[in-house]
């Protein structure tokens, strides 16, 4: 297996690691997760990566500007072909070397799946959206079948020319921890957290998207009672700003990178966070009341637009707005409606469906792999779940 991914944000890469995870756990190894994009223009990846981090007014302007205008372009127009042709060379070579029996996008650079077909492969190839929105790039003619977060992207699909039954309506693939329960006494405990106070959960990102962060911290130390965690992510540099100016402040709990989020999550009434698809599903997963704050103009404005659209996640475009929704949040009754409205539309399955699926179509392409021990093995797995 072959998932093709890329490292603009952690969310793509994330939604690949879900679904290893499950396939690893109907027992199939050979699952390999690739940077196409990076291994074929490392330059240009690390500009464009550069590019779509940036935090400047402009620079944020400019990308939604883009994403805006190229969100109705076609895989079978000019500017489609080019997209998904670049670097066919190396992505070729690559696929040569790996030789995968399926293909799975967490990612819109889908230069395999033409690769793949003009080989005369019969490779099917999986498209796994990881935004609650549409886009024209995810776009391909030799995509065997997309996964969408909800209906109404499937339908968005089929007016864009995707037969309904190439569209599987799975939700989006997360981490199996961020679908577990944790006793919230212990987990407390475990991170040297006072059981006796209340914490909201601040995700900076993993570049510290939130400017402004430490104004906004001080502004809800102001004006509630909750105890603060923010996680600065990979940014040292935030983290060393935001320890000087909190020094000594005890409400305040400042993290760097961490794999302990789904923990975190468990243990705070409310987040702070930008609007990426993975976070917002993991956060659904945990029932984890959401305040997206200034969305980022592109698939982030979007996926903000369409979760508070349903009443799932509140957007706030000030700091009054800010304060006065986590101020709401500390209301017990209202807390537990927004728990119970994203119980209720949470769909933790995503990476079995797509596992499913895929397993389903290896037998369709390659009948013969029904003798290999590890296909049977899964194929069991789907069957009698153990």
């Amino acid at each position: 297996m072959l998932i093709v991914t890329s490292k603009f944000g952690d969310g793509h890469v994330k939604a690949a690691e879900a679904i290893k995870q499950a396939f690893e756990a109907r027992g199939i190894n050979q699952v390999h997760i690739v940077d196409l994009f990076a291994e074929v223009f490392p330059r240009l990846n690390e500009l464009s990566r550069r590019f779509y981090l940036n935090n400047s007014p402009l620079a944020q302007e400019l990308y939604g500007f883009i994403y805006e205008t190229t969100s109705t372009m076609k895989p079978d127009r000019a500017f489609g072909k080019l997209l998904h042709s670049l670097g066919k060379m190396k992505v070729r070579r690559l696929l040569d070397k790996l030789r995968p029996d399926l293909i799975i996008h967490t990612f819109p650079y889908l230069a395999a799946a033409g690769i793949s077909r003009e080989a005369g492969g019969q490779v099917p190839v999986f498209t796994v959206l990881t935004d609650y929105v549409v886009h024209g790039r995810w776009l391909h003619p030799y995509t065997t079948t997309y996964f969408t977060a909800s209906s109404a992207m499937k339908q968005a699909l089929q007016a864009a020319g995707v037969p309904g039954e190439s569209i599987v309506v799975s939700g989006i693939p997360i981490r199996r921890h961020f679908t577990q329960l944790l006793d919230r006494e212990e987990t407390l405990y475990e991170h040297w957290l006072d059981s006796s106070r209340r914490y909201f959960l601040i995700a900076a990102g993993a570049y510290g998207v939130l400017s402004n962060i430490g104004g906004l911290i001080q502004s809800i130390l102001n004006h509630t009672d909750y105890d603060l965690i923010a996680v600065c992510g990979n940014n040292h540099k935030l983290r060393a700003a935001m320890e000087e100016k909190f020094q000594g402040q005890d409400r305040v709990h400042l993290l760097g990178y961490t794999d302990k989020m789904h923990e975190l999550m468990s243990i705070s009434d409310g987040l702070l966070t930008k609007a990426g698809g993975i976070t917002l599903t993991e956060a659904l997963a945990k029932s984890l009341p959401v305040i997206v704050y200034r969305p980022l103009p592109g698939q982030e404005a979007g996926n903000a637009r369409w979760l508070a659209g349903r009443e799932l996640i509140d957007v706030a475009n000030d700091e009054d707005q800010l304060i006065a929704m986590i101020r709401r949040l500390e209301q017990p009754f209202y807390r537990e409606e927004r728990k119970r409205a994203m119980r209720e539309y949470a769909d933790q399955a995503s990476s079995d469906l797509i596992v499913d699926e895929a397993l389903r179509a290896l037998e369709l392409h390659h009948p013969a792999r029904q003798t290999s021990p590890e296909f049977k093995e899964g194929q069991a797995k789907t069957a009698h779940g153990y």
